[in-house]
C-alpha cells in the first residue's frame, strides 16, 4: 500500500471539492461551517501548493480551468469512494443497534422502567430510543420500530401495526390527594386535570357516569400525558389517565382508582415494525416479542 505524502493538503482539498460542487465560496462555507475567507485561504494555499491557478473569479460565480477540472474530477471519484466504504463500515457496526421511537409518555411510563429486563435477556442487541412527536412523521429509514397512540388502528403502507396496549382511560389521583378528603372523593366537585390531547374527556366521563356537570373543562390543562401524570403524583387534582400507562404507579399506590368506568376505549397505543429481511430484522422481532410478553 502506498503511503501518502506528508504535506498532501487533505483540508484544502475537500475544501476545493465543495467550492467546486456550490460554485461559490459563501455556499461553500455555510456548508463547511467556516467563513468565506477561511474557505478563500484554504483554496490559496491549495494554488500555491500546485504553483497553478485552479480558478478564474468573474465575481461571486467561479470558472475551473483545465488543471482544476482535472483535479476536481478525481477528487470526485476519490471522495465518493471514501464515502462509500465509511457508510458500509457504518452499517456493519450498527447491524446489532435497533433505533426504537417512542411517544415520550410511552417511553417514560412504561419502556424505560423495563428495559432492564430486555438488555439483560438480549445483551448482545443495542438499543437507541428516541422520541416520536406528536404529528411529526416518522422516517422508516431511521428508524427500526415506533411506539405511538392513535384512536384507530393506523394504516401506513409497508409497516406493520399492532396494538400492544388499551387506551381506556380512567379518573385517578394521588394516595395524599384521596387521604386529603373528609369522606369520599367528589369527582363532580374536586379539582380536574385536563389533557389537552383528549378533547372533552372529562365531559365524555361525566356523561357516561350519568353526572351533570356545568363546567367539565375547568382546572389545570396540560399538553402532555407525562405533565398531567405528573400533576396527579403531585396531589393537584383527578386526572383521566391510560391505566395502560400508569400501572405501575397503581401497584405502588403512587395513583388510586377513583372508578371503573372508562373513556377513549376504542383508542390504543401501537406498536409499529417495517420489515426489512435482514439482520436488523431479525433484532426487531426479538424486541417485538419481548415487548408483547410483558402483556
Amino acid at each position: 500500500m502506498r503511503s501518502l505524502p506528508n504535506d498532501l493538503p487533505l483540508k484544502a482539498l475537500y475544501t476545493f471539492t465543495v467550492v467546486v460542487h456550490y460554485n461559490n465560496f459563501q455556499e461553500a462555507a455555510n456548508r463547511l461551517f467556516i467563513t468565506p475567507s477561511a474557505v478563500s485561504h484554504q483554496i490559496k494555499n491549495l494554488e500555491n501548493w500546485f504553483g497553478r491557478k485552479l480558478f478564474i473569479r468573474r465575481g461571486n460565480q467561479l470558472q475551473l480551468l483545465t488543471e482544476g477540472q482535472q483535479l476536481a474530477t478525481s477528487l470526485a471519484h476519490s471522495f465518493g469512494d471514501i464515502s462509500n466504504v465509511c457508510h458500509a463500515l457504518k452499517q456493519q457496526s450498527e447491524r446489532g443497534k435497533l433505533v426504537i421511537a417512542a411517544i415520550p409518555s410511552v417511553a417514560t411510563c412504561w419502556l424505560i422502567p423495563r428495559l432492564n429486563n430486555f438488555q439483560q435477556r438480549h445483551p448482545d442487541i443495542e438499543l437507541h430510543i428516541t422520541y416520536a412527536m406528536h404529528n411529526k412523521a416518522l422516517d422508516f429509514n431511521q428508524i427500526d420500530l415506533a411506539f405511538i397512540y392513535a384512536d384507530r388502528p393506523p394504516a401506513i403502507e409497508g409497516v406493520n401495526a399492532e396494538r400492544f396496549r388499551s387506551g381506556a382511560s380512567y379518573p385517578v389521583c394521588s394516595a395524599s390527594f384521596k387521604a386529603s378528603q373528609v369522606d369520599t372523593v367528589d369527582i363532580a366537585k374536586a379539582p380536574l386535570l385536563q389533557d389537552r390531547n383528549m378533547k372533552n374527556a372529562w365531559q365524555l366521563w361525566f356523561d357516561k357516569a350519568g353526572i351533570a356537570v356545568a363546567q367539565s373543562e375547568r382546572g389545570l390543562a396540560f399538553d402532555d400525558f407525562n405533565l398531567l401524570r405528573s400533576a396527579a403524583l403531585a396531589g393537584q387534582g383527578i386526572a383521566l389517565c391510560a391505566k395502560a400507562l400508569i400501572e405501575d404507579d397503581l401497584q405502588a399506590q403512587r395513583l388510586v382508582q377513583l372508578s371503573d368506568i372508562p373513556v377513549a376505549t376504542d383508542s390504543g397505543y401501537y406498536l409499529l415494525q417495517k420489515p426489512t429481511g435482514d439482520q436488523a430484522h431479525v433484532h426487531s422481532q426479538v424486541f417485538r416479542d419481548w415487548v408483547f410478553e410483558q402483556q
